[in-house]
């Protein structure tokens, strides 16, 4: 009976660690040679965020191009910023990053005048370029904890980053990652790495209060009406992180 139960606790242990063992691999993203266009290269696509990207690379930098047509995405991108995060062992450390655009702070009466200008029934129109006019011009890249701000077009930083929209509706982000960064050791010496693609994390607080949920308007019986549940639905995918992790192979063969 007890080389019974033995043998049971060992399946169940195998089985575990072949669940997180799984659960812990990354896809793997070929980099291609950089060439004359380091961005103009062969796109991966993520489902759930609706991001498309490449990376490239040459013996001194990796290029990475991101591109979206996402409202959601882009109001997350431009919003709660993103972190770019590298660890140079193949795993999901965030000890590294490269931080821009940085997390949008909150003015509650551009809300209010916002709200003022709108006639009843209608919403501004979205456009890339609006969000694009309050963009950060400075980035933060931090080492373990050692944080230094970057100015955005300063030709001077070995980091490049730029943002910009392709109409109305599509936004693209260019980053020019230093290997040196990475790793203190040349490309050669890089096995493996990965590069994690995050929003910033952020909490919706609490509004209202004296019983209040939110002071929203309500229809018949007490049950929000359907623009306050379009509207509390739209915040809650607010909150929810955007989170791409991938490893990066730097051996393809030649395009």
């Amino acid at each position: 009976m007890k080389r019974s139960i033995n043998s049971i606790l060992l399946f169940l242990i195998l089985v575990l660690t072949l669940i997180l063992s799984g659960c812990a691999s990354l896809p793997i993203i070929e980099s291609q040679p950089a060439g004359e266009d380091p961005y103009n290269g062969r796109y991966s696509f993520d489902v759930e965020s609706n991001i498309a990207y490449s990376i490239k690379h040459d013996e001194e930098n990796l290029y990475l191009k991101l591109k979206t047509d996402d409202k959601m995405t882009i109001r997350k991108i431009m919003m709660h910023g993103l972190y770019v995060y590298m660890d140079p062992k193949g795993a999901k450390s965030k000890d590294i990053f490269f931080n821009y655009p940085l997390t949008a702070k909150f003015d509650p009466s551009q809300m209010k005048n916002k709200s003022a200008g709108m006639t009843a029934g209608s919403r501004q129109e979205f456009n890339v370029d609006r969000y694009l006019e309050r963009v950060s011009m400075e980035a933060i890249f931090s080492d373990h904890n050692i944080a230094e701000k970057l100015p955005v077009f300063s030709s001077k930083t070995d980091f490049h980053v730029e943002l910009f929209s392709e109409g109305p509706h599509v936004l693209v982000y260019y980053l020019r990652i230093p290997f040196d960064r990475i790793s203190n050791n040349d490309l050669s010496a890089i096995s493996e790495f990965s590069l994690g693609l995050m929003t910033g994390k952020v909490e919706i607080p609490q509004m209202g209060g004296g019983g209040h949920s939110g002071g929203g308007m309500k229809s018949g019986g007490g049950r929000p009406n359907g623009s306050d549940m379009a509207g509390s639905s739209e915040r809650e995918s607010m909150t929810q992180q955007l989170s791409i992790w991938f490893k990066v192979d730097l051996t393809p063969g030649d395009e």
